[in-house]
């Protein structure tokens, strides 16, 4: 288990301790429950449905030469 040392503005330290107390809990077992909540949202796949009415782009496509492409064509 690694620690890792945040400075916080004394009204946001305040905050959390106030609000981890009445959770039961720790501020660095709570920081480390986010931490981990966090980690397990990024790491799933977003659904295709949500892909695809994002407009993500895939990561092998040139989106400068595409857009330029596109604005030429646009304009013509």
């Amino acid at each position: 288990m690694s620690t890792v040392t945040v400075s916080l503005a004394d009204e946001d330290f305040a905050f959390l301790q106030s609000f981890s107390e009445a959770q039961g809990t720790s501020v660095g077992e709570f920081l480390a429950r986010q931490a981990r909540s966090l980690r397990r949202q990024l790491e799933k796949p977003l659904p295709p449905e949500i892909i695809a009415a994002s407009g993500i782009i895939a990561g092998d496509v040139d989106s400068r030469n595409e857009w330029l492409d596109h604005t030429e064509r646009k304009h013509r």
